[in-house]
């Protein structure tokens, strides 16, 4: 595994021909994972990671958190992927030389993996879990399965902030909504503002298909006994036939939404279209005000977490100015 193919030797090449403002970005969705190994497909390692990163997302058509792929060092596509783990063992001079940026954090690092963004493209992120022996390997990543899941979750998230900031922006949009609602957001070309006058609470709607729904209210403004309350209230200001069902999706990583202080994740429904989806609902905190943030999603027949991963993004630039 420690030696560096043709083909990886041509593409990193183009890369640095390419330059750092050149670079384009790695490809597939942010549910695509790749992991690298020469350990066989079904070996109780590669069993035993697949279950901690393919464990159920949302309920709706059991989409779980990751679609796996696996490939082998000499796969020229591993290089172009959006989100890259390379598994194996043995002593430092046997990590692939194209995992060179990684190797000095892993050996620094308390816990045997590391992940870094942008090591051959833009909007990328590469991961490694390596151990002394084969020995050490499944116990490891017994020990570490659900801190590995929080750091290549957060390095996923990375690659879609990467993309976001690299959006066109509506900068008329963005002055609206800052000049009526009072807080400011950057919103992606694509997106239409609406203000719901009673309460300050914003919409962005992208209609899709898929249709994406960022929700946004300070608090105060309509305050319920308890989350699920609140969030079926702001869904009704803009979506008066939508309801928030009692169906709870699991948390996948704690503080995903950055400054959330609290969070509840499930599924609405339209009580007069046949139409369903997942919904994110966080309490959040920015310049000492607090703010409801919703993401919900109607991708029917298409994995909906990119989606939700996108709406995310948006609502991390949330700001009090």
């Amino acid at each position: 595994m420690g030696r560096m193919t043709r083909a990886s030797v041509l593409f990193l090449f183009a890369v640095a021909a390419a330059g750092c403002g050149g670079r384009p970005f790695a490809e597939g969705s942010s549910r695509e994972l790749t992991i690298v190994t020469a350990l066989p497909a079904d070996s109780p390692e590669i069993l035993l990671l697949r279950a901690v990163v393919e464990r159920l997302a949302i309920r709706i058509e059991d989409e779980s958190a990751y679609d796996v792929h696996l490939a082998t060092a000499d796969d020229p596509g591993v290089y172009r992927a959006r989100t890259v783990l390379f598994v194996g063992f043995g002593p430092a001079e046997r990590i692939p030389r194209e995992l060179e940026p990684l190797k000095g954090s892993l050996a620094s690092a308390r816990e045997p993996f590391v992940f870094s963004p942008d090591v051959w493209l833009r909007g990328q992120a590469v991961g490694i879990f390596w151990t002394e022996t084969r020995g050490d390997l499944l116990p490891a990543l017994q020990r570490y399965q659900n801190r590995l899941f929080e750091e290549l979750d957060r390095a996923t998230f990375s690659t879609v902030r990467a993309r976001l900031l690299a959006l066109p922006r509506d900068h008329d949009a963005e002055k609206s909504l800052r000049r009526l609602a009072g807080f400011s957001l950057r919103v992606p070309r694509g997106y239409a503002v609406r203000i719901h006058p009673g309460t300050n609470a914003a919409l962005l709607l992208n209609e899709g298909p898929p249709a994406r729904l960022l929700r946004i209210m300070p608090v105060g403004a309509g305050r319920g006994p308890d989350l699920r309350s609140t969030r079926a209230a702001l869904a009704r200001a803009f979506r008066p036939n939508e309801r928030t069902l009692d169906l709870i999706d699991p948390t996948l990583t704690p503080g995903e939404l950055a400054g959330a202080v609290r969070q509840i994740h499930g599924r609405w429904e339209d009580g007069e279209v046949s139409a369903a989806g997942p919904y994110r609902f966080y309490e959040v905190a920015r310049q000492g005000r607090r703010y409801y943030v919703d993401l919900a999603v109607f991708a029917p027949g298409r994995p909906k977490l990119p989606y939700l991963r996108e709406l995310q993004a948006i609502a991390e630039t949330l700001t009090a100015r």
